[in-house]
């Protein structure tokens, strides 16, 4: 990581990061994926720890069900195992315009956030996780 080398003598900074809502939990066939989003939120908080009193300000994006071409893509790789968004999901997607206020607010804000959930189900998920049994959220996660 070249950048941040040149950010310590400003000290200042800001590193945004941009996770997933599959990096507070997984799903059946996304393991691969959601590994790399949980790795994400490690890297995240264990950068920001080290990086305190450095004045570089880190930030994590935590998008839930957002109107991409995420979506068509993976299916179009992946036509084995499409990835779908049915449900009360799909009606809690937002536009990227949402992921684009976190981001704008994580750069300009005098005190940016540690995280950014961006949908309600990217909150709820956070939450429930929180309050409920591993077991039942599997229930809940595998429908």
């Amino acid at each position: 990581m070249l950048l941040l080398p040149a950010m310590e003598p400003h000290g200042e900074g800001r590193i945004v990061m941009t996770s997933s809502v599959m990096g507070i939990i997984s799903s059946p066939g996304r393991g691969a994926y959601a590994a790399s989003k949980y790795a994400l939120e490690a890297w995240s908080d264990a950068l920001r720890m080290e990086l305190r009193y450095s004045g570089i300000k880190v930030s994590l994006i935590e998008p839930g069900p957002i109107r991409t071409r995420f979506t068509t893509n993976v299916n179009q790789t992946q036509s084995d195992k499409p990835v779908e968004n049915p449900g009360i999901a799909a009606r809690f997607t937002l536009g990227p315009e949402a992921v684009v206020e976190k981001v704008r607010h994580a750069f300009v804000s005098d005190k940016p956030k540690l995280r950014y959930p961006v949908t309600l189900v990217t909150h709820a998920v956070a939450l429930l996780k929180r309050l409920l049994p591993t077991r039942m959220m599997d229930k809940i996660i595998q429908g």
